[in-house]
């Protein structure tokens, strides 16, 4: 039986070792692999908009998302905007200026999946993807 810890392990060790492959790429801004981690969901996921959320995403602490959000702000690739309607709320966006950022993201990600799934039928990514897609399903239905 295959539980739902050793999805999220896998999972997370999926995103650290993209995350520390992609870094190499980076090393003029000095990327933490958490904070690719923080720039590849933003991009792939709008509705993760939060610290919150990020924090919930990613399984780390609070203070670790705290300090790779401060770090991506003062780097000017991600803006902090206060919710209009809860002022408690801060949304993350990513700016114009990680354009280019997420660009050599992409080409990297694109390497690495040539490494990683170059024995993974399209069958195989197939099931996987209808797979995850009936979990999601699941746990929107059960919001």
């Amino acid at each position: 039986m295959f539980t739902i810890e050793e999805f999220l392990r896998i999972s997370n060790q999926m995103r650290d070792y993209y995350a520390k492959k992609i870094k190499d790429s980076f090393q003029e801004f000095n990327f933490s692999p958490n904070e690719i981690s923080i720039l590849i969901i933003l991009k792939n996921n709008s509705t993760i908009t939060t610290s919150t959320e990020l924090k919930v995403v990613l399984g780390v602490s609070k203070t670790l998302i705290s300090r790779s959000v401060d770090s991506l702000e003062k780097k000017g690739l991600i803006r902090i905007c206060i919710d209009g309607k809860d002022t408690r709320i801060h949304h993350l966006r990513l700016t114009d200026r990680c354009q280019p950022v997420l660009k050599i993201i992409d080409e990297e990600i694109g390497k690495i999946n040539k490494t990683l799934f170059y024995d993974v039928s399209v069958e195989e990514m197939k099931s996987l993807k209808q797979t995850m897609n009936k979990l999601q399903k699941r746990v929107e239905e059960g919001k």
